[in-house]
């Protein structure tokens, strides 16, 4: 039986082994995918995958519109430095056009 050592974390594309203290900590070490930050933008060309799922939000979306300041994921998950645009709309317009901007409502 072969164990799994979850000390390290092995890139998907370049099979570049790294510590696993190195995932999701905003440096991308895995360049060609990004597969060591699910949970950051720091790759570009990346996926980011938000934390809760619900109808009608997506489950993972292109690591740039991550703190954009745009509320992509149902739990505002991708917009973790509560970037804010420089042009904000009234939460009823936000509602009503159904995109809504930091900070993020939970609309999971």
């Amino acid at each position: 039986i072969a164990t799994i050592d979850k000390s390290v974390f092995t890139c998907v594309q370049s099979g570049l082994v790294i510590p696993a203290r190195q995932v999701n900590d905003d440096y991308c070490d895995c360049l060609e995918d990004g597969s060591d930050e699910p949970l950051t933008n720091a790759c570009e060309n990346s996926t980011f995958k938000c934390k809760k799922h619900s109808h009608g939000f997506p489950e993972s979306l292109p690591s740039t519109f991550v703190n954009d300041g745009v509320c992509d994921c149902c739990d505002g998950s991708d917009e973790w430095s509560k970037h804010s645009l420089p042009v904000t709309f009234a939460l009823d317009r936000q509602n009503k056009i159904g995109i809504h901007q930091t900070p993020c409502p939970d609309l999971c």
